[in-house]
């Protein structure tokens, strides 16, 4: 069975984001995918302290929350990862999952081994810009380098125009498209690929 594990990098629950990341959901849970979803916002997670422990040991020295986002990020087979565009780039929320995700890769060399496995990585992101264009150089440099982690880029979902916390409530087209989405992903046969 597909194991999914989501992140609403959104202070909003309910909200542009996390709508879109629930249609994904829902759209696998038609298929019985395994599916755990967290709100950064409401988890306890202190900035990465460059202390260098995890390049030692399989872990972080911070006992927060990101212990349990790394069990289920172990066992994963895709990570969905979404965020608004604050200021151009992804929000504090999401920022601090992202700095902590070094854990999860080992150093061989000066190259990156990741240390659980390859997850297929799904972006999505909100943005009150109209053009999807707008920040896609940005979006691509974030996924290109979650890679060493072992999260390789399956998908990007960008909403425009979300000017207000339920503007993709009416975006048929991105709440179709993350449904089947969803669908898909829930069908993939992703653990005889690796």
């Amino acid at each position: 069975m597909i194991k999914i594990v989501a992140f609403v990098g959104s202070p909003r629950k309910n909200g542009n984001v996390d709508t879109i990341i629930q249609k994904i959901l829902d759209g696998a849970t038609s298929n019985n995918a395994i599916i755990k979803k967290f709100h950064l916002n409401d988890m306890n997670i202190k900035g990465c302290q460059g202390c260098l422990y995890c390049r030692k040991v399989h872990d972080c020295a911070i006992k927060d929350d990101m212990q349990i986002i790394y069990d289920e990020i172990k066992d994963a087979d895709y990570i969905i990862i979404g965020s608004p565009v604050y200021i151009c780039q992804v929000s504090a929320q999401t920022k601090l999952l992202l700095d902590r995700l070094y854990p999860l890769t080992e150093i061989d060399k000066a190259k990156h081994i990741p240390r659980f496995g390859k997850k297929k990585l799904i972006m999505v992101y909100t943005q009150a810009a109209p053009f999807s264009f707008l920040f896609k150089k940005y979006f691509k440099y974030t996924a290109k380098h979650l890679k060493g982690m072992g999260l390789e880029h399956y998908k990007t979902l960008i909403a425009t125009k979300a000017f207000e916390k339920n503007s993709t409530k009416s975006n048929k087209k991105v709440l179709d498209n993350a449904y089947k989405l969803g669908v898909k992903i829930s069908t993939n046969k992703i653990r005889s690929e690796s």
